[in-house]
């Protein structure tokens, strides 16, 4: 009940600290995603060590952090030694920190179940194995998210891919493509531009009369200097054939022949007739 409750008033605490918070300080709720972002950064250096040996690569870690936040380590100095001083703010933040460690750990959970449900039957899935959330800041050295998926038992012709995603905050182009590869080497791929807040979703219906073999897709970010493009929601919904939506095939380019033929086994053993097989050799 505690916890739920804190999870509750977190944000309104901090919302109202915001306005205590001097310039040149980094905002509160801002100051905890850092936060957990370095906890998380601490964790990964732990359970690497044999990759960050020396102090130097474990300062341009965390360098990269305060690149991704947009903040320079003076402003990061500065603030925690702000909130050294101003200890109920402070403890504010950190209790924001956890709930938002406590929400990754959840996120997780259901990004290796996302995973998981690409090899499971279902008319409809969501496939999407990266975060739901996501700032792109317009310092960062890699702006793009990819996706790449291989092809497994469920796997059906027709299948369609339909990628969604809502975006605050977007000043700017975003580009965005989806594309299929088959086992007779052809493939296709859409792409579009899109800009502007709100939902947006790009489509691929893959070919009901070939194989696919995998099918990836990116989604790159051109922030204007000095700017935060955020999106929430993130998914990538596998849906089966649909004649309804399987004629906005007519959008998708093809390149054929650009791969070598690749031969895939489609067929399945029924579990009837596994279980037939077994107990006819038996004595």
């Amino acid at each position: 009940m505690k916890r739920r409750l804190i999870s509750i008033l977190a944000p309104a605490l901090l919302l109202a600290a915001c306005s205590k918070v001097p310039s040149g300080v980094i905002a509160p709720e801002e100051m905890a995603l850092l936060m957990a972002d370095l906890n998380t950064g601490e964790a990964v250096i732990d359970m690497n060590r044999g990759s960050y040996i020396g102090d130097s690569a474990r300062q341009a870690f965390k360098q990269s952090i305060y690149m991704k936040h947009g903040v320079t380590s003076a402003e990061v100095d500065s603030s925690f030694s702000w909130y050294g001083r101003n200890i109920t703010v402070y403890m504010d933040v950190c209790d924001r920190t956890i709930e938002i460690l406590e929400q990754r750990l959840i996120e997780i959970g259901s990004r290796v179940a996302a995973e998981a449900a690409m090899s499971v039957a279902g008319d409809s899935v969501d496939v999407w194995g990266g975060p739901r959330f996501m700032r792109i800041y317009d310092r960062l050295p890699s702006k793009t998210l990819t996706f790449d998926f291989s092809r497994d038992e469920n796997w059906e012709r027709g299948d369609g891919y339909f990628w969604r995603v809502k975006f605050f905050n977007s000043h700017a182009k975003a580009r965005w493509q989806m594309t299929a590869e088959y086992a007779d080497g052809n493939i296709e791929y859409i792409n579009r531009d899109i800009e502007g807040d709100g939902w947006q979703e790009l489509k691929l219906m893959t070919d009901s009369t070939g194989d696919a073999t995998r099918i990836y897709g990116a989604l790159t970010i051109e922030n204007r200097p000095g700017t935060t493009v955020t999106f929430d929601s993130m998914e990538v919904v596998r849906k089966r054939l649909n004649p309804t939506t399987y004629s906005q095939r007519y959008m998708q380019k093809t390149l054929r022949r650009l791969y070598p033929e690749v031969e895939i086994d489609t067929v399945r053993t029924p579990v009837a007739e596994e279980t037939d097989s077994i107990s006819t050799s038996e004595p």
